[in-house]
């Protein structure tokens, strides 16, 4: 696997803030904080979307929040009661 380069906008005092702490290796710790955030997220597990988006739909289709009635209907009667 090869390595990509990315770049970062930051503004002026959080680069001078850095530049104080210069013996902070900021890429390696940059690069860790975005595993290990990225693992937390879990956005690669394709089956877990694929579920919700079904579960999704069936809430949909069944119609519990709607109780039948098109998009136009409920919002007219959300208008009606402001």
């Amino acid at each position: 696997m090869t390595d990509k380069t990315i770049s970062l906008r930051i503004d002026s005092e959080v680069y001078r803030k850095m530049k104080i702490l210069e013996h902070i290796n900021w890429s390696a710790l940059l690069r860790k904080t975005l595993v290990k955030e990225l693992s937390k997220m879990d956005v690669f597990d394709r089956e877990k979307i694929k579920k919700a988006s079904e579960k999704i739909d069936k809430i949909r289709i069944s119609a519990v929040f709607d109780k039948g009635k098109s998009s136009t209907q409920i919002i007219r009667e959300w208008r009606n009661k402001h």
